[in-house]
């Protein structure tokens, strides 16, 4: 008996239908309102509506009593984090981040790139202590972030654009936050980035926090997350042969090549 390829198999439309209402969630940085999701997915809001109920059904989507704005449910998160657990990245990068944070004695934390921004998935925490928790799962600045400085260096500018544009344009309006103010201002950073193989935030993501990040590498060669140290500024060492700075290089090369990184 033949079998059917999977895009050639026969499906379910009003499925497909839905799956563009959930793909212009990917769109969003925040809860949204009916008439926008609709317009984004090409249907009408009384058609959107339908569909939006019977994804609250199941967890995929949640709307707010406060203002009835849509946003992505725990389903997804679900479904999300069970893909990451599948990644090399996401098993062999506890393991990178627990030994830099003992070599170091610095909190140490691992981003990857997804469509909100850089994110952290995993993070060890020492005894030092810092005015600012992390989240698995929390989104973190491109500009203002040592993190999101490594993926604005090392992805293609279509992926980072849409965030970096955004963060320009709220830096241009808070003249006191001391971020990145133009895509000058931004390249300058990226070569520098890209020289050091280092990223560093003094205080620009949070007042009393200084981090420096590293590039980590897969088998393509593509970056495939930032290895972080993160502490109290004025109290961790910034320099780009300091001990931190050496140690984070260090086991980021050895992720990389246990990635397959050449």
């Amino acid at each position: 008996m033949n079998k059917q390829k999977p895009g050639n198999s026969l499906g379910i439309q009003s499925i497909e239908v839905g799956g563009r209402l959930l793909r212009a969630f990917v769109s969003t940085t925040a809860p949204t309102s009916l008439t926008e999701l609709a317009a984004a997915a090409g249907m009408s809001p009384s058609k959107a509506h339908r569909y939006l109920a019977s994804f609250i059904r199941i967890g995929l989507v949640k709307q707010s009593e406060l203002n009835g704005r849509y946003d992505l449910g725990s389903l997804v998160s679900e479904l999300g984090f069970t893909a990451l657990r599948r990644l090399d990245i996401f098993e062999l990068g506890q393991d990178a981040v627990t030994e830099l944070c003992e070599a170091t004695g610095i909190t140490s934390s691992l981003t990857i790139w997804t469509d909100g921004g850089p994110t952290i998935i995993r993070w060890c925490k020492n005894r030092q202590p810092i005015d600012v928790s992390f989240r698995i799962g929390e989104v973190l600045p491109v500009l203002a972030s040592a993190n999101g400085r490594i993926f604005a260096a090392y992805l293609p500018r279509s992926r980072t654009e849409r965030l970096i544009a955004g963060e320009l344009a709220a830096n241009a309006e808070a003249p006191e936050s001391g971020g990145l103010r133009s895509l000058a201002e931004v390249e300058a950073a990226v070569r520098e980035i890209r020289a050091n193989r280092l990223a560093i935030a003094d205080g620009s993501a949070h007042p009393s926090v200084s981090a420096i990040s590293a590039p980590v590498f897969d088998q393509n060669n593509h970056v495939a997350a930032g290895l972080t140290v993160v502490g109290v500024k004025g109290f961790i060492d910034l320099s780009l042969d300091g001990q931190p700075a050496r140690t984070l290089r260090r086991i980021a090369d050895a992720l990389s090549r246990r990635l397959g990184a050449g």
